[in-house]
């Protein structure tokens, strides 16, 4: 019996229990800091190979151009059977990370071609799943009996990493980084692959705590040509479920709920900074993992439910991952009004009849008939091969139920129906909302939207960004296309109250007030402009956008409106600009203008705010009040934790050159 993997990023600090073990030995971990770092440099060689003086001199050398594209520059990690190299892909002018085989001289013929199964397994694995919290697959080059997986370079510590630091994490930070791994195994198993080494050392941080999971050198799939005997365990032993270890063919019995399983160990240990089976060696992980109890949590909180659920024996019983995803967030959302606990004296003992934050019964142990068929199944492969179990089971309890009582409709949070938070927003607004050349969304009011959907309990790849304009987002929005508008959308009493098919929206807000404005060419046409008057004394032509609040303001005020109005107000720049065009000005919020003229400061300018403001709400449909609820307490928030400072210190202070950020706005609309 042996254990094939991948050597984490964790294997720098020797061969320890959480690097996967046997014959095979395994691939280097996906993605490497480029920097060169103690880790990146001092990667231990496969105990079963001592001498790898024949594979180094095999090895490519520096510089050596894969495919005519790819050109090495230098090795990042290496283990049993795999290095990673950071490489110029000269194609594209960009720095990637691949993978490929060690040189293999001193392998036959079938353990060469098993390894490279291995390697187009893994790239055709990874190339099935497209989600910001998985590593991406870029390409697969085949070359001299050789196989390259091409991805993102990243700049990143893994998960083990982390723990190896900080020993133990509070349980909003687990939570965190427990929802985001979520995310990236729903798409994982979305894709009908099972990743089957779910632990820190593949999980990898790409910033901050924004989590990829990566290294699926192990994973299987629908249509996947098996790699093993029956008898062989896959992956890691302190991960595996239980499940696994009484399968003829384990990559048969690999399920989504076996990463699940895998999963719960790995929150265990992030919060608890120890293994749920703390035992001398990996055959007693094994017994234990099949017939006893995890050790109690004593840091677990309300974390804890989560935990015990997903690592129930039974995998037919154990939480699923969409169940997980909102237990996960409910945690989050409890604990976002208060900060993350600070170490602090441990309390007096409690009785054991009553842990603490341990709901009742009083223990929870693994239901008896629970242990008695995990001991069943595990038994037919422990005695096969002539274990004994050694570990006694401890206490018997009753079965985990699913739901809670008490969840009606009427109080279930607004992601138990929309799983994916679809907002609508400008894409011609720099600063506040515009879309890159990428197709990605940034600015202001971007951030504004992650920040409630995240209070909400979406990650940021469940956030769909939808554009709109001043004429359209309310009938989107009226036909269920969004569920947010977060589009510069002013709050007046007319859409409040609109008619067909100027339809009314609720607000929330407003989260920002603008001033009325004007821009101008900084070298006029016929002549200097340095005052809103003048436009109105001339009668010069100012151009706004249709449906905007300026379509009416701007007659009212006295000022000469062009007679057609475009959508945006990217046509209004283009006229301003255009020598031949009669347009003179543009009118918007000061706000607005700004990103505008900080695009092209050699030509425009930005007159000073004139008379009245515009408050920018949150728009939904009326009847959506939980909607409306949730956005408020989000809303509240971001003005009382300092957040909308941050985000006026990020977007709008280099926009209006205004280091010190205005009164914020009253929440009148919540």
């Amino acid at each position: 019996m042996h254990s094939e993997g991948t050597a984490g990023r964790d294997s720098g600090h020797g061969q320890g229990e959480d690097s996967p073990r046997g014959a095979d030995g395994g691939w280097a971990g996906d993605f490497l800091r480029s920097d060169s770092t103690e880790h990146a440099q001092s990667w231990p060689e496969p105990a079963s190979q001592p001498s790898q003086a024949p594979d180094r001199a095999a090895a490519p050398a520096p510089h050596h151009v894969i495919d005519g594209r790819y050109e090495l520059l230098h090795s990042l990690g290496r283990g049993g059977m795999g290095e990673v190299w950071e490489a110029l892909d000269t194609r594209l002018d960009r720095h990637v990370a691949v993978k490929g085989l060690l040189g293999r001289d001193a392998v036959g013929a079938a353990t060469q071609e098993q390894m490279m199964q291995r390697a187009r397994r893994e790239a055709a694995a990874i190339a099935k799943i497209k989600h910001p919290n998985v590593v991406a697959v870029h390409d697969r080059v085949e070359s001299g009996n050789q196989v390259w997986i091409v991805m993102d370079l990243l700049d990143a510590r893994s998960l083990a990493d982390l723990m190896r630091a900080e020993q133990r994490l509070p349980v909003r930070r687990t939570a965190a980084i427990g929802l985001q791994v979520l995310g990236g195994l729903r798409a994982v198993h979305e894709a009908r692959v099972v990743h089957r080494d779910v632990k820190p050392a593949n999980i990898l941080f790409a910033k901050e705590d924004f989590a990829i999971l990566a290294d699926f050198g192990i994973a299987t799939f629908d249509g996947a040509v098996p790699l093993t005997r029956a008898g062989e365990l896959i992956g890691t032993f302190k991960y595996l479920a239980p499940e696994l270890l009484a399968q003829t063919s384990q990559e048969s019995a690999a399920t989504p709920a076996s990463d699940l399983w895998s999963l719960g160990v790995t929150l265990y240990e992030m919060v608890e900074g120890r293994h749920p089976f703390d035992r001398p060696n990996e055959y007693e992980v094994l017994v234990a993992a099949c017939q006893s109890d995890p050790l109690p949590m004593e840091h677990g909180g309300d974390l804890a439910e989560v935990v015990v659920r997903l690592m129930h024996k039974d995998p037919r019983r154990r939480l699923s991952a969409q169940s997980a995803e909102e237990m996960l967030r409910k945690i989050l959302r409890a604990s976002s009004a208060k900060p993350d606990p600070v170490p602090v004296p441990k309390p007096p003992p409690v009785p054991p009849q009553a842990p603490p934050q341990q709901p009742e019964p009083p223990k929870k142990g693994v239901p008896g008939w629970q242990k008695l068929s995990a001991a069943v199944v595990c038994g037919a492969l422990l005695a096969g091969l002539g274990w004994f179990a050694v570990d006694r089971m401890r206490g018997d309890g009753e079965a985990e139920t699913g739901a809670r009582p008490g969840q009606g409709s009427q109080s279930e949070p607004y992601i138990k129906r929309h799983p994916f938070l679809k907002v609508g927003v400008k894409a011609d607004q720099p600063g506040l909302s515009e879309k890159t050349k990428g197709g990605k969304y940034r600015g202001y009011e971007i951030d504004v939207a992650y920040a409630i959907a995240h209070d909400m309990g979406y990650s940021r790849d469940r956030v769909i960004f939808e554009p709109v304009s001043s004429e359209n987002r309310s009938t989107i929005l009226q036909k269920g296309d969004v569920d947010l508008v977060i589009a510069t959308y002013s709050i007046t009493p007319e859409r409040k109250h609109a008619k067909a098919p100027d339809y009314s929206v609720a607000f929330a807000g407003p989260y920002y007030v603008a001033s009325r404005s004007f821009m101008v060419r900084k070298k006029a046409k016929t002549v200097s402009i340095d005052d809103s008057r003048m436009l109105r004394k001339r009668q010069f032509e100012v151009c706004t956008a249709r449906s905007s609040t300026y379509e009416s303001w701007l007659p009212e005020a006295g000022y000469n409106m062009t007679e057609s109005l475009p959508n945006g107000y990217d046509r209004c720049v283009r006229d301003l600009l255009d020598p031949a065009s009669s347009v003179y000005a543009v009118s918007t919020d000061d706000v607005i203008l700004a990103g505008f003229v900080k695009n092209n400061l050699s030509e425009l300018k930005r007159l000073d705010s004139g008379p009245g403001a515009e408050g920018y709400g949150v728009a939904m449909k009326p009847d959506e009040k939980r909607l409306k609820g949730e956005v408020c307490s989000a809303l509240k928030k971001i003005m009382n934790d300092g957040v909308w400072e941050e985000l006026y210190a990020k977007h709008l202070a280099p926009l209006l050159n205004r280091t010190n950020p205005p009164n914020k706005p009253k929440l009148a609309e919540c």
